[in-house]
C-alpha cells in the first residue's frame, strides 16, 4: 500500500511540474518569443492475471498409473493483460515428487515442460488481454500410489 502511494504522488508530482511547464511555454509564446516545447513520457510496461479456474487437487487411479499419465483438458484458465507489445511469459512450476513432466496445451500449441520451472512465451495479446485456456498431460513418477493430492502445478504471467 505505501508503494502505490508514493507512486500516487509521484504521478501528481509529475503532473504538476508538467502543467507548470506548458504553463511558463504559453506566457513564453504570447510574449512574441517562438520556442518549441517537446514532451514525451515513457509507458511502463504492466500485466494482471486473474485465475478464473483452477483445480483444486488432482486424483490419480490405479488405471493412470498402468498408463503412466492423466489427462486434464479443464485445467487451468487465466485472464492476462499486458501493454507490453513483446507479450509475456507464462511460468509454470511443477511438483516433482508427483510428476515429471506434463504436456502443457495452450492455444492448439504442446509444449512440454519438466518437473521444476519452464517458461513458455505468449504474444502480446492486444490491449483488452486475451483468456488462456491450459490443459494438460501428467506425465506421473514411477513410485506414486493411486489417491488424491493437492494440484501440483502452479502458473504465473510476468512480463520479459
Amino acid at each position: 500500500m505505501r508503494g502505490m502511494t508514493k507512486m500516487k504522488k509521484a504521478l501528481t508530482d509529475g503532473m504538476i511540474l508538467m502543467a507548470m511547464v506548458l504553463l511558463v511555454g504559453i506566457e513564453a509564446s504570447s510574449a512574441g518569443n517562438k520556442e518549441a516545447l517537446f514532451v514525451s513520457a515513457n509507458v511502463l510496461p504492466k500485466l494482471s492475471q486473474t485465475t478464473l479456474r483452477q483445480p483444486m487437487d488432482l486424483t490419480v487411479t490405479r488405471q493412470d498409473i498402468a498408463k503412466g499419465y492423466v489427462d486434464l483438458n479443464e485445467g487451468t484458465l487465466l485472464h492476462v493483460a499486458t501493454n507490453d507489445p513483446h507479450g509475456y511469459y507464462l511460468s509454470f512450476f511443477i511438483e516433482g515428487r508427483l510428476i515429471q513432466s506434463a504436456d502443457v496445451k495452450i492455444d492448439g500449441r504442446i509444449v512440454s515442460v519438466q518437473a521444476g520451472t519452464g517458461l513458455i512465451h505468449q504474444p502480446f495479446p492486444g490491449i483488452s488481454g486475451e483468456t488462456v485456456d491450459i490443459s494438460y498431460r501428467l506425465f506421473l513418477t514411477p513410485e506414486l500410489i493411486p489417491g488424491s493430492y493437492p494440484w501440483p502445478i502452479l502458473v504465473a504471467a510476468s512480463l520479459m
